[in-house]
């Protein structure tokens, strides 16, 4: 029983991921990057590939990291993902994606639209301060857009000092439509809205069906009952933590590991306290039970 059930969640979890594929990768090893990047340089950086940016002065500093002509992308919505660290910056850098489209018209100039980190958390959020690694994501919806793609270009924008580590970078697209993926991170189980919504479902389920224990075992009634769902509770409380354990590691974003992990805890720490005092009180009734017929015999 307990193998169907996890079975049945692992399996959830993996229809859960967004339709995506990954079109190119774009590495900053020295062989495939030395040259290429003015004022940047290829560092082995935790274990990592990583193209390590630095600005000494107070002065901006604006770097083009890479430039991709005719990017092998077929879908309206594509994204840049990959990971950021950066040390001790000052104000708010961010990096910066220009999408170049062919001109409407002949002789006229190539439209361009930008993406950028200046979120306040988040795949999207600002180079700020001191941070570890973290995913990023630049993503581009190119719906309506005047012609084929022809030029991505990728800056990274420093307005004082700081020191900035980029980790190799994959330029992914999304099959469906594009508005039902931008509440969710690249590669992410699931969406914040999904997250919500399941979050709340699940979490009124499991608040009834805890209320419905306690009352049965109040009354002394459902024994069987009480105490097999209590147990389930408790496999899926060890499940949920589990599987919150496991997107942690993988690096999933908040929405994801924050509901399984808070799921998983809360049902290891109320539930088999519940249980225990739901069995002494069934235990301790049968004791009466007991005791009256022997009082009546």
């Amino acid at each position: 029983m307990k193998t169907t059930i996890m079975i049945g969640l692992l399996l959830g979890l993996v229809r859960a991921c967004p339709g995506q594929q990954t079109v190119a990768e774009y590495d900053w090893k020295p062989a495939a990057g030395a040259g290429q990047v003015s004022g940047a340089v290829p560092v082995s950086m935790d274990s990592r590939a990583a193209l390590r940016i630095a600005n000494t002065n107070s002065t901006a500093l604006r770097v083009q990291l890479l430039k991709i002509e005719k990017p092998p992308v077929s879908k309206t919505f594509y994204a840049l993902v990959g990971e950021v660290k950066y040390e001790q910056v000052q104000g708010d850098g961010y990096l910066e994606m220009w999408s170049c489209f062919s001109p409407p018209k002949p002789g006229q100039p190539e439209v361009k639209a930008f993406s950028r980190t200046l979120g306040e958390s988040g795949e999207m959020g600002k180079l700020a301060g001191t941070s570890d690694w973290r995913p990023l994501m630049l993503p581009f919806d190119s719906t309506g857009a005047s012609g084929p793609l022809v030029r991505i270009e990728v800056n990274l924008v420093l307005p004082g000092k700081g020191v900035v580590y980029l980790g190799p970078l994959k330029l992914v697209e999304y099959s469906g439509s594009p508005y039902d993926r931008r509440g969710s991170s690249a590669g992410a189980w699931w969406s914040g809205r999904t997250a919500g919504f399941v979050g709340g479902i699940s979490g009124g389920t499991v608040g009834c069906l805890a209320s419905l224990l306690a009352w049965l075992a109040s009354k002394g009634r459902a024994r069987p009952f009480v105490v097999g769902a209590s147990v389930l509770l408790i496999g899926l409380g060890g499940l949920s933590a589990a599987a919150g354990l496991v997107a942690l590691g993988l690096k999933q974003p908040y929405e994801v590991w924050f509901p399984l992990l808070l799921l998983g805890v809360l049902l290891l720490a109320i539930v088999p306290v519940r249980l225990k005092q739901f069995q002494r009180h069934y235990h301790e009734l049968e004791l009466r039970r007991m005791t009256a017929l022997d009082a009546l015999g």
